[in-house]
């Protein structure tokens, strides 16, 4: 019992610790925590307790990381946006629903949210300037586009969250059922910016300032078209030929490095490292709470203090609390949904995918916030210091209310619909 008391304290401490030091990598810490308590306390091997470690995880994370890495660096998808963005022909008041728009199928193709704000912020921002548009709306559009991405099985949340659906023992296939749950229940959020962008736009009398269409087509180069057709063939291999993920992905970045599509050393700079010892260390102390019985003595706790009515609420709400002060990915989805199977077994809860959405919308929706990274890259690529001042100030009411909003999407459609 001494244990499992030990282990659950040690990774609420190590949340905290995540959420007062942002610059402090939980990862490392869960890990020592992992095997300080293992060893010395439940008097286990460290063989046994590095049997948590997720080796297919960090397999597929680090390989699709690097396949859409190489399509950064040789600028295919900056070819692709180039294009892309042409479509709204200069009409102002579309331009908020492509940015969205743009953000969703960059992140769900696989460069994920965090590379897909990184690659569009700049631009966008410099499009709201020409187009006399409130970067605030960009920004929420840009952010939530990218998270209703997330979850995609090509993209590192979604590669995350599938490794925690097999941890859990469901059928890996629903993170499908994740994923389009997750990116319509977070496109509510963005619907509702852009209602209020079009209605304050109406009553102050906006005008579309409109600019000229690119006349300047930058045409694929040869290595840009071998890639496109590298992560096409991912794609199609994985979806209609069901060929495991990780064996597409390793042969995917392997071929594409064979090929020289781009420099190797270069595309291993874009490998979200720090994500990665955060998911797999908390992953290893999550395996050692299962074997002393921390898992069991958080779900007790919680069953208690809640109930099946509102069940999908409370996990909504709390994981976006966390998430805004800490890592979505990195360490809410692995803390919170190994909790899921024990504590739907103590409510009597049959279904449990609506309790793993309500965990991927809560920690993704707050994201917007100037804390996380996505607000902070959205941030940065506006030019006037005086303007980043006040959008800090105003993206952080906005992502932290989002937490109340996920709560409430969740309770509304989770716990009434279900």
């Amino acid at each position: 019992m001494l244990t499992a008391i030990v282990s659950l304290s040690a990774l609420l401490v190590i949340v905290i610790l995540s959420c007062v030091f942002p610059k402090l990598n939980p990862g490392l810490l869960a890990l020592a925590a992992a095997l300080g308590i293992g060893v010395y306390m439940a008097q286990l091997s460290t063989k046994v307790i590095l049997a948590g470690f997720p080796s297919e995880l960090f397999i597929l994370l680090v390989t699709m990381s690097m396949v859409f890495g190489i399509a950064q660096k040789n600028g295919s998808l900056d070819v692709v946006t180039h294009h892309a963005v042409n479509i709204i022909r200069g009409q102002a008041l579309l331009l908020p629903l492509l940015v969205f728009v743009l953000s969703f199928v960059i992140s769900a193709l696989g460069p994920g949210n965090i590379a897909a704000v990184a690659l569009l912020a700049p631009m966008t921002m410099n499009l709201a300037k020409k187009h006399k548009i409130s970067p605030l709306v960009i920004a929420i559009m840009l952010c939530t586009g990218a998270n209703a991405g997330a979850f995609s099985p090509f993209s590192p949340t979604g590669v995350v969250a599938l490794g925690l659906l097999e941890r859990i023992q469901l059928d890996t296939n629903l993170i499908w059922t994740v994923f389009g749950a997750s990116a319509v229940l977070q496109s509510l959020s963005a619907l509702g910016a852009y209602g209020i962008f079009i209605i304050r736009s109406k009553k102050r009398g906006f005008v579309a300032v409109s600019t000229e269409v690119s006349k300047i087509h930058p045409v694929l180069e040869t290595k840009q078209k071998i890639t496109l057709l590298a992560i096409v063939a991912l794609i199609i291999g994985v979806i209609f030929f069901k060929v495991s993920l990780v064996i597409m992905s390793v042969a995917t970045a392997a071929t594409m490095f064979i090929l020289g599509l781009a420099d190797e050393e270069d595309v291993m700079g874009t490998v979200p490292w720090s994500t990665i010892q955060m998911v797999t260390g908390i992953s290893v102390l999550i395996g050692l709470m299962e074997k002393t019985g921390g898992l069991d003595l958080a779900t007790t706790f919680i069953a208690q203090v809640t109930s099946p009515d509102i069940i999908n609420a409370l996990l909504a709400f709390v994981s976006g609390v966390v998430s805004a002060f800490s890592s979505s990915s990195g360490v809410v989805l692995p803390a919170f949904i190994p909790l899921i199977p024990g504590l739907a077994t103590k409510m009597s809860i049959t279904g449990i995918v609506p309790m793993v959405i309500a965990v991927a919308v809560g920690s993704h929706m707050v994201d917007v916030s100037p804390l996380s990274t996505l607000g902070a890259l959205s941030i940065a690529a506006v030019e006037d210091k005086k303007q980043q001042k006040r959008m800090f100030n105003l993206l952080l009411s906005w992502g932290m209310g989002m937490s109340v909003v996920a709560g409430i999407v969740a309770f509304v459609f989770l716990d009434l619909w279900f």
